[in-house]
């Protein structure tokens, strides 16, 4: 091949490195449901193996491979190696191999990651290649900060509605947490620059901006593990400055030198001790008048040790394999954790990113991280011992030590999304680059078109890494057109036949190109939403009913059970076939009790300690008039989760079937004991009194949820038709003519004015002698919360 062209693909697999590093801060599908994660996940992917597959048609046209001689990269080879090991142990190849295509943790994200590594310390060995990376990350900075702040104050959904469809936290990086430790690194990086480059009035204003911004970004997410990391960084950069300052060591850029006192890096050392200090105070008056939802939790480093000793009793090699961390939770979660809010939450990721790669890659996996951090320290602190050799590398060494030891850090300590991952390994793979640069890492050259015999096998070995290299690039296109299919076939979800057709479709689209257990999971719920939709259709003949109820039947089966089969230890699934067969018995369907009973009973055995699935065997009991074994479900329910409400109303539902309508409004009453924040337990408590003819404590309990939740409109709804029933006419006509405010084609509120304006005004008399049950007592509105 002519150099020309060699020299061609090497640029070309180069801009789209470093392409994909910039558009990745910032990448979001507009118009869109898909998550941040997947689309970043989506990027990163296709790039990475984009750009391998170019160096390897650059490689073949040369007969040469080059390639830094690093332990380092031996032991990053390592990590992927385990996590493909691992995965062939793991209950379910498919979720540990590559999942749905983009979840952080599985062999497949290993892998893109470990390209990124390998070719960041191929291309950056040179200085101009090295600014172009930091420029591409201020740049992107830049722009992320631009954006952000044009949409807190003006609004981007204003100007351009449902552009950001898939972004639910309000930032294009991921979380606000995730946001906030990349605006903490980037202010680090700004406040390095500041500190000791001498560059154009207009590069020192731009990080200027991005320090402030940063520092802007912090104070409003206000996370104390983030402020922590900055202060030691912004510490770090105060001490390295003065030892710089004492040692006689001038940085230099464009000609100019330069010796000051650090205030800068002061100034920021104490902002954030002042948090640290004061986070609460400082906070709530932040949030006074700038308020975003942050609400991310995370298992506790404690719970996270007991579910890794729990894996590694499991698997002590290899763990519970990659990306299966929400089963292990789900099997071996601590009990005290039932009594939390997040009783019912599935985490996918422990403490750490690195604590949970212990537990779903066991001891091997450890070992395989310890190896690549100690290689990586080792080489930290010899690039340091060079680095005051020279100014500008100074520069370039230090400031990447700083990138890769924020996000190593930051990986160890929390779970961050892809961006971090991605900055921690292209640092350190920049790193080795320097190195190379400074000729302090060799250069490992082999030539094979020398020998005819090296070659054949060199070129066959060539030509398959470049087949992989495609197909990989074909798997995660498929991926995620699957995902865009499965979020569009979500969104359309609604309650007419139509739409859950249309529903169908999109689903089925998603599965022909992954065949994901949600997939499975989500197209089964279809399908019997689908079959609601037709045995209330009084229109169909009886016998295309029953042809359309078998069918439905049949495929809400199957679908059910190939989510159990792709994923059989995702307790989910089976709790799903059970709602399936349990959603059958009233149909008669032959074994559908006995089949309901044996998922939930697996379910069980995969999440012992979580009590819905008793409340559901509560259920199917119930269904099948069984009132006495439903009971004991619900008590056993009760007894791991006291204030569990759905299962005291479970109860209070089979006290009404047998008549005890007073025996329902105390089990109700016990729930707004145990939940008084809680505004659906007392609106479901105010419709037990409602249908009892209590209208006066019906009042109460309506009252109590439309203060709890101002929003609540069903809530409004009866309140005003128990004001009615109460005499307390002009009461119930304020709250219905805010109600058709709101919903201003709501056919029922409409009726119900008509017949408040029609109504006689009740005297005190005819108000305590009305004691007829209402007519309708469902839920008449569309809840806009």
């Amino acid at each position: 091949m002519e150099s020309k062209k060699i020299e061609f693909f090497n640029k070309l697999s180069f801009t789209i490195l470093l392409a994909t590093i910039f558009t990745s801060v910032f990448f979001f599908i507009p118009y869109t449901p898909v998550t941040l994660d997947a689309s970043k996940g989506f990027l990163l992917s296709i790039g990475m193996a984009l750009s391998l597959f170019f160096w390897l048609i650059a490689r073949l046209g040369e007969g040469r491979f080059s390639f830094p001689k690093e332990k380092l990269l031996l032991a990053g080879a390592g990590i992927v190696l385990v996590f493909l090991v691992a995965s062939f142990f793991s209950s379910s190849h498919y979720v540990s191999l590559f999942g749905g295509g983009f979840e952080i943790g599985t062999f497949g994200s290993m892998l893109i990651l470990f390209i990124l590594f390998f070719l960041s310390s191929i291309y950056f060995q040179t200085e101009k290649r090295i600014w172009q990376f930091y420029g591409a990350l201020f740049l992107g900075a830049f722009i992320l900060a631009v954006f952000e702040f044009v949409h807190v104050f003006i609004g981007v959904d204003r100007m351009l509605p449902g552009l950001l469809g898939g972004v639910a936290s309000g930032n294009l990086v991921g979380s606000w947490n995730d946001f906030g430790l990349f605006f903490g690194l980037v202010a680090i990086l700004s406040l390095f620059t500041l500190e000791f480059l001498h560059t154009r009035v207009l590069y020192r204003v731009l990080h200027y901006f991005l320090l402030v911004s940063g520092m802007l970004f912090l104070m409003i997410i206000n996370v104390p593990i983030i402020w922590l990391l900055v202060g030691l960084f912004a510490v770090l950069v105060f001490v390295y400055n003065i030892s710089l300052q004492q040692a006689e060591v001038t940085i230099v850029r464009d000609g100019d030198t330069r010796k000051k006192f650090p205030f800068t890096a002061l100034i920021v050392v104490f902002i954030c001790l002042i948090f640290l200090v004061g986070n609460n105070l400082i906070g709530g008056w932040i949030s006074q008048y700038v308020s975003i939802n942050n609400q991310e939790v995370r298992p506790s480093i404690v719970t996270t040790a007991q579910i890794t000793y729990k894996a590694l009793q499991h698997n002590v090699f290899f763990g519970t394999g990659p990306n299966t961390f929400s089963s292990a939770w789900s099997l071996w979660k601590p009990q005290q954790i039932t009594q939390t809010v997040f009783w019912n939450t599935d985490f996918v990721n422990g403490f750490g990113l690195i604590p949970t790669f212990v537990a779903t890659t066991g001891v091997i996996g450890l070992l395989a991280w310890v190896v690549f951090f100690v290689f990586f320290v080792k080489k930290g602190i010899r690039a340091v011992r060079i680095a005051l050799g020279d100014s500008l590398s100074n520069y370039f060494i230090v400031t990447n030590l700083v990138i890769s030891l924020y996000s190593w850090i930051s990986i160890i300590v929390y779970t961050p999304n892809i961006i971090m991952l991605m900055l921690g390994f292209a640092s350190t793979g920049i790193l080795i680059g320097i190195m190379v640069y400074k000729q302090e890492t060799k250069v490992i050259s082999f030539s094979f078109l020398t020998d005819p015999r090296n070659s054949f096998f060199s070129i066959l070995g060539l030509m398959v890494f470049m087949i992989g290299t495609l197909f990989l690039t074909y798997v995660y296109i498929e991926k995620f057109t699957s995902i865009m299919y499965f979020s569009r076939g979500v969104a359309q979800q609604g309650s007419s036949l139509e739409s859950l057709v249309k529903s169908e479709r999109m689903l089925t689209n998603a599965i022909t190109l992954d065949k994901s257990d949600v997939y499975y999971r989500t197209l089964s719920q279809v399908y019997l939403a689908q079959l609601g939709a037709v045995l209330s259709d009084k229109s169909i003949s009886q016998d295309t009913l029953k042809s359309n109820v078998q069918q439905l039947v049949t495929l809400a089966e199957s679908s059910a059970g190939q989510a159990v089969t792709q994923n059989p230890q995702q307790y989910l699934n089976y709790v799903n076939l059970g709602n399936v067969y349990s959603g059958l018995v009233p149909l008669s369907v032959t074994n559908s009790y006995e089949s309901a009973l044996a998922a939930y009973n697996k379910a069980r055995e995969l999440s012992p300690r979580n009590p819905s699935i008793f409340l559901s065997l509560a259920d199917l009991e119930f269904n099948r008039k069984n009132n006495t074994g439903a009971r004991a479900f619900i008590q056993q329910a009760l007894d791991m989760k006291s204030n569990y409400v759905d299962a005291i109303f479970l109860l209070a539902q089979i006290e009404t079937a047998e008549g005890n309508l007073s025996g329902a409004i105390k089990q109700a009453e016990r729930a707004g004991e145990l939940n008084p924040n809680d505004s659906t337990v007392f609106f479901r408590l105010g419709l037990l009194r409602y249908n009892a003819n209590s209208f006066s404590d019906a009042v109460s309990a309506f009252e109590r949820a439309v203060i709890l939740n101002p929003n609540y409109l069903n809530a409004r709804y009866f309140l005003a038709q128990s004001y009615q029933k109460t005499g307390r006419t002009a009461d119930a006509r304020a709250q219905l003519e805010l109600l058709n405010k709101l919903v201003p084609d709501n056919q029922d509120i409409k009726n119900a004015l008509n017949n408040l304006s029609q109504a006689p005004a009740p005297t005190q008399a005819t108000t305590t002698a009305t004691k007829q049950v209402p007519k309708k007592t469902t839920p008449p509105l569309k809840e806009q919360q």
